[in-house]
Parts: C-alpha cells; structure tokens; sequence
C-alpha cells in the first residue's frame, strides 16, 4: 500500500513538473506549402477521358481505354482488357506519379492484353501531362497517349 502512495505521489510530481516545460514548448513547424507556379494547369480531376490515340497510333477497333481521376487523386478505368485504379498525384512540372496499380485478372487475346501492357506502363512511368482544348496529352519515356474528354 506505501508503494502505491509513493508511486502516485512520483507521478503527480512529474505531471506538476512537466507542464510548465510543455506549455512553454512550440509545436513542431509545419512545412511550408509550395509555391503555386502560374505557368502549371489545373490537374485534371473530375473528368472522364477515353484514349484516342497511343503513340501517334489511333487505338485499334474494339478496344477501349479510359482514365478518371477524382478529388482524391484516385485513378480508374479501363485498360483494353481489365479495369484498373491507382492513386495518382499530381507531381510538380505537370507531372504525376503512379502508386501500385490494382487490375482485375480477365484474360484477353495477346494483342490485347500487349496493348493494356503498354498503355498501363506509359501511365506509370512518371510522365508529363498536358490539357490542350478538349484533349489531355500524357508523354513519357514509355509512351504517348492523348485522350479525348468525355466516355
């Protein structure tokens, strides 16, 4: 039962104690947003694009693919084959990075399946992104894709 007594009388006096400290603390600093650059476009959130063209290549009959990007910079569609979702944020120089692509497990003829490749890969190699009139361009070191809004 002493043990006890002391015990929380210890406690008592390091609360005592340490509140003035903490008071007296500042909270950590918060880091500083980023400087908007003027020269940047809008990210394009809350618009359905459907893909026109890979690689200067119009997309072959029958196969679709499209892009929605929404508030939350979660990405979805359709890849030619499956439909696929991944968190997408906006990266500075109009640029976006592409976290783990979820991607439902249909199976499709090679060609098809070759084109999902391809057009998955060119979305997650940390490209460019461009809004020119109705057209959203995505350039990168894997590829081209210009979509058209709207699906």
């Amino acid at each position: 039962m002493k043990i006890r007594h002391v015990a929380a009388s210890l406690a008592l006096a390091l609360a005592t104690l340490a509140t003035p400290a903490m008071a007296q603390r500042k909270p950590p600093a918060q880091p500083a947003a980023p400087a908007p650059n003027p020269n940047e476009k809008t990210y394009p959130v809350g618009a359905n694009w459907t893909l026109r063209e890979m690689n200067g290549k119009p997309i072959p009959a029958g196969i679709e693919a499209t892009l929605t990007i929404d508030d939350r910079f979660r990405a979805s569609g359709i890849s030619g084959c499956n439909t696929w979702s991944a968190t997408m944020w906006p990266v500075r120089n109009q640029r976006f990075a592409v976290g783990p692509v979820a991607l439902t497990k249909k199976a499709c003829p090679a060609p098809v399946m070759a084109f999902e490749r391809a057009y998955l890969t060119a979305l997650h190699a940390q490209p460019q992104w461009d809004l020119i009139g109705s057209t959203l361009e995505v350039k990168g070191p894997a590829g081209t894709l210009k979509f058209a809004r709207g699906f």
